[in-house]
């Protein structure tokens, strides 16, 4: 079953929603996570490493897009009191497709990203979860990059 958090208390720090470190983190703010959909910020800084001569590429997009799944995941499939990132699982998340990948403008060094996501629930057990993530990367009310994904999510206890 979904959880909905519409709770008015701030998100943890990403670095405990993610397993990614600097500078591979794409997300700095989670702004909603509510059933099925999730919506995080990022702004596009000069250190970030998908960033060349003051342009974000489209890579840099997608791995945002992706990361805010994650978060995504990370909520919906936690256990009651369980931390919402455990360093002793081996969680291992992964785009296995990519299908109907459009990029429309590339951001630029100072802009801030709004990403979506809505996630479809294809199939769960115990260690497996598979599901179709719509995503929308916007910067400035206009969106940048859309994309349809499939993700696996292996959770192993160790």
């Amino acid at each position: 079953m979904p959880k909905t958090l519409n709770n008015p208390t701030p998100f943890p720090p990403i670095e405990e929603l993610i397993p990614h470190r600097p500078p591979m983190v794409m997300v700095d703010h989670v702004t909603t996570v509510d059933g099925l959909k999730t919506e995080t910020r990022f702004l596009v800084t000069p250190l970030c490493l998908f960033v060349k001569h003051g342009v974000l590429s489209e890579m840099g997009m997608l791995e945002n897009l992706a990361q805010t799944s994650f978060i995504f995941l990370n909520y919906f499939f936690i256990k009651p009191g369980e931390p919402l990132w455990n360093k002793k699982k081996n969680n291992l998340g992964v785009i296995s497709t990519i299908l109907d990948l459009e990029v429309m403008a590339l951001p630029l060094v100072g802009d801030k990203l709004l990403t979506r996501t809505q996630t479809e629930l294809v199939f769960t057990s115990d260690f497996l979860k598979i599901c179709n993530i719509q995503g929308q990367v916007s910067v400035n009310g206009a969106i940048a990059l859309s994309a349809t994904m499939k993700m696996l999510l292996q959770t192993q206890h160790t």
